[in-house]
Order: C-alpha cells, then structure tokens, then sequence
C-alpha cells in the first residue's frame, strides 16, 4: 500500500485509540487482530507507535480499524475534551491575552468594517493540507489609448495595451486572530512583506499557528475538530486595526 495511504489509515486509528478507555491496552490487543507480537515500544511517541501497527497490519488493516472502532467511545472522529483516552486528567493552565479578546470582540461587532479577502470564487484554504493560490493588495491597471483601466472595464486585453499594478500602501506586517475552535482565542503576527499580499502566505501563516496551538489543545480549550478538519473559508482584512480574521469551516 502507498505510504500515504497507510498514514491515512494510521490517522484513522489515532483517532479511534483517543477515545478508548484505555489506549494502551487496546493498543496491545491490536497486535493480536494483525498477528505480530507487540513490540517494546511503550517509549516511544504515540505517533510513531500507531504508524508502526498500521504498516505492520498488511492485509489486516481493515480488520485492525474494525477492532479499535469498537473500542472507540462517542464521536471519536472529533476531538473530544477530555484529551487522550483517560490518561490526561491534568488540564494545562489557560493564558488568555486580553488584547485578543478585546480584538475578537470588536470584530464580532456590527460596527467593524473589514473588507473580503477572498473573492466569491475563491476556495477555502485547507488548515492541514495548505492548498490555495491568490494575491490580496492593489489593483492591475490596463492603460489603452492614454486611458487607464480596471481589469473589468478593460475586458480581454489588446495589442498596444500596457499592464500596470497599482499599490495601495498597504503595511507590510499586521495580525492574526484565531478563536475557531478554540474557548481562548490567540493573536499573533504575519510578516506579510509588501503588497500584493500573497493569499498563500497569509494562510501558510494560520496554518503554522494553529499547528503551534495544537501542540497544547488542552491550553486553549480546544474540542470538536481535529486539525485536519479546518479549511479557512474566508479571511477579512480590518485596515484600522491592522489585523486579519479567518472565517474557519469543517
């Protein structure tokens, strides 16, 4: 099987040993449902661990995943509150920064104008996988016989046409403000650089600090969603504060 398949599947076993009553032992008997005996690697991280039952499973693999789905508990393809299966009773202290509740709040606010990142077109940017392309910043002018023009007024270019770009002094670092789908949301900077932004950049950005934050879910009061669930929908850009919000899916 291809190695991406494999850790496909190796994640769909993580998911199932999370919620077990207890990950170890269901662990353990998992080598009986594939026929190898169990390895000494209790030290070892659980990462690794699982993807070593995966890639030894061979043609066991789906007898493996039936096994651990039945000792799975509750909705366990999402994150659940608790943390992992029941040997993390000890909750990490939460820091909430108050200027990203103050900012949340104000963004949440009918009085906050923002302007639309993405164009009605433009497709979500997957959290854990990254995929997306665009710009956001100045505009393309078309400039046909002394005249200068949008994109739009000018419509299919001409022979004689000059191309230009058009900034619109946009700064070259601003913040980021996550709150989905955590209970204590978290600001951060973006280095940005001069326009026009590159989407991709912006979103590799979220993408890097939510990695950071998932790191400690427990921290932020994370449940409900693996990262792996997350696509950025939209990102709005709030000029007097200087900051970028992102409207997550799942």
């Amino acid at each position: 099987m291809d190695p991406v398949d494999q850790l496909t599947m190796a994640v769909q076993a993580a998911q199932a040993l999370r919620t077990a009553k207890n990950p170890e032992e269901v662990l353990a008997g998992a080598y009986s449902v594939i026929e190898k005996p169990v390895p000494a690697d209790a030290g070892e991280p659980m990462a690794v661990r699982i993807a070593r039952l995966m890639a030894w499973a061979g043609e066991h693999r789906r007898e493996l995943l039936d096994f651990l789905e039945q000792h799975a508990r509750g909705p366990f393809l999402n994150r659940l509150p608790g943390g992992w299966g029941e040997s993390e009773k000890d909750e990490a202290e939460r820091h909430e920064d108050p200027e990203a509740a103050s900012l949340l709040e104000r963004v949440e606010s009918d009085e906050a104008k923002g302007r639309d990142m993405f164009a009605d077109t433009f497709p979500p940017f997957s959290v854990a996988g990254r995929r997306i392309e665009g710009t956001f910043g100045g505009r393309t002018l078309i400039e046909r016989n002394g005249q200068r023009l949008t994109q739009e007024e000018a419509g299919e270019i001409q022979g004689g046409d000059g191309i230009y770009f058009e900034k619109e002094d946009l700064p070259v670092t601003v913040r980021g403000l996550i709150d989905y789908p955590l209970e204590t949301p978290v600001l951060f900077t973006i280095e940005v650089g001069e326009e026009p932004w590159s989407l991709w950049d912006i979103c590799c950005a979220f993408a890097d600090q939510y990695a950071k934050i998932y790191e400690t879910a427990e921290r932020y009061g994370i449940w409900g969603h693996d990262i792996t669930d997350l696509w950025i929908e939209r990102l709005v850009y709030y000029p007097e504060q200087r900051l970028i919000y992102p409207f997550m899916g799942s």
